[in-house]
C-alpha cells in the first residue's frame, strides 16, 4: 500500500511538472505579438543607408589604370598619380594619361612619393626609387617577419608602418633607422598597437604631424617626433560617426586643412572627420563601389589606399583596380 502511495505522488509530479513548462512555453512563445520588434536585432541594411544630406563630395573621375593587383597610390604636388602594382609601378598626369611605367623586382605592398623620390614597401623593407625608375638603395628590414604597410615622408624623415611587429618605424632620408614606435610601456600606460589584420596606416598632419591609427583600439593618434603619445580620437561603434568591427579604420588621409579622410572595411565607408576627430560627413558608401558590399566583419578590404591632394581631391584606389577621384560638392 505504501509503494502504491509513492508512485500516486511521484504520477502527480510529474504531471505538474509537465503543466508548468507548458505554460512557461506557452507564454514565452505566444504572449507577444509576432509583429513586435527584436531591439536586440540590427538592420543591416539600415547601417548601409547614408542619409544623402550627409554626403559632401561627389566622383569626378574614374579610370583604370590597366594594371594587375594595385596596392597603393600618391599623389604629387602636379597631381601626378603614381601607382604600385605587380612588379611594376605606373605614372599618370592630371589626366590619367600614363606617362611612364618602371619595373620592380618584387609587388610592393605601399607607395609614399616626395618630390623626385619614390619610396615602396617590399614585403619586409623599404626600397627607394627616383621618378625615372632608377633604384637608388634598399633599406635594412627591421626583422625578417616585418611587414610594411603604410610609408609617410617630409623633408626630414621617413616613417613606415610594420603590421607584423606592430611598430612604427622612424627612419632618415637616407634609410638610418632613427626611432622605433610602439612599444608597450606600463609604466605610462601604453598598451602599443593593437593590429589584429594586416592593415596599419601612417600619415603626417597638415602641420607636418604625425598620425598613427591604431585599429585594435579604433583611434587615430598623434606622435610627437621623439615618439611620445600627444592626443587620439575615435570611437567604436556602428553609427556613421564611429568605426565598426575589429580594427578599424584601415586607411586614412589628411586634406589640406587638417581634416582626416578615413576608410573602414567591413562597412566600407569612406568619411570625412574635422581637424580634432569630429565627424562631418561622408565622401562614399556601402553602394558606390564595384562588387558585393556586405557587413562582415573578417570581409577584405573593398579599397586598396586612399590619398589626396593639395586642392583636396579624394583619389581612391579600390580592390577592383579602379581609380575614382572625389571632389567636395
Amino acid at each position: 500500500m505504501e509503494k502504491m502511495k509513492q508512485k500516486i505522488v511521484i504520477v502527480l509530479s510529474v504531471l505538474l511538472l509537465l503543466a508548468v513548462i507548458y505554460l512557461i512555453a506557452k507564454d514565452l512563445f505566444s504572449s507577444s505579438p509576432k509583429n513586435e520588434v527584436n531591439p536586440c536585432e540590427y538592420n543591416i541594411d539600415k547601417l548601409k543607408e547614408i542619409d544623402s544630406s550627409l554626403i559632401c563630395y561627389k566622383e569626378i573621375n574614374q579610370f583604370d589604370p590597366d594594371m594587375q593587383q594595385c596596392s597603393g597610390i600618391a599623389v604629387d604636388a602636379q597631381k601626378n598619380m603614381y601607382i604600385s602594382g605587380n612588379k611594376v609601378v605606373s605614372i599618370f598626369d592630371s589626366k590619367a594619361h600614363k606617362t611612364r611605367s618602371f619595373k620592380v623586382d618584387t609587388s610592393a605592398n605601399c607607395i609614399a612619393v616626395d618630390n623626385d623620390d619614390i619610396y615602396l614597401g617590399m614585403g619586409n623593407h623599404v626600397e627607394h626609387f627616383n621618378r625615372s625608375g632608377l633604384k637608388l638603395s634598399v633599406w635594412k628590414a627591421f626583422n625578417s617577419k616585418s611587414l610594411i604597410t603604410s610609408i609617410a615622408v617630409n623633408n626630414k624623415n621617413v616613417y613606415v608602418a610594420d603590421a607584423i611587429n606592430k611598430r612604427v618605424l622612424k627612419y632618415t632620408l637616407d634609410g638610418k633607422l632613427e626611432l622605433v614606435l610602439g612599444a608597450k610601456d606600463t609604466s605610462k600606460g601604453n598598451t602599443g598597437f593593437i593590429v589584429p589584420s594586416p592593415y596599419f596606416d601612417v600619415v603626417f598632419g597638415a602641420f607636418n604631424d604625425l598620425w598613427v591609427v591604431n585599429p585594435g583600439k579604433h583611434r587615430i593618434e598623434n606622435y610627437s617626433s621623439l615618439g611620445e603619445l600627444q592626443s587620439s580620437w575615435g570611437l567604436a561603434s556602428i553609427q556613421l560617426d564611429g568605426f565598426a568591427g575589429c580594427c578599424n579604420p584601415v586607411h586614412i588621409a589628411v586634406l589640406p586643412n587638417g581634416a582626416f579622410v578615413t576608410y573602414e572595411k567591413g562597412l566600407d565607408r569612406i568619411k570625412i572627420y574635422d581637424p580634432t576627430g569630429k565627424f562631418e560627413c561622408v565622401v562614399a558608401g556601402p553602394t558606390s563601389f564595384k562588387g558585393k558590399s556586405d557587413f562582415h566583419c573578417s570581409q577584405s578590404s573593398l579599397l586598396n589606399d586612399l590619398t589626396t591632394d593639395l586642392e583636396g581631391n579624394i583619389y581612391v584606389l579600390d580592390a577592383y583596380n579602379q581609380v575614382r577621384i572625389y571632389a567636395k560638392k
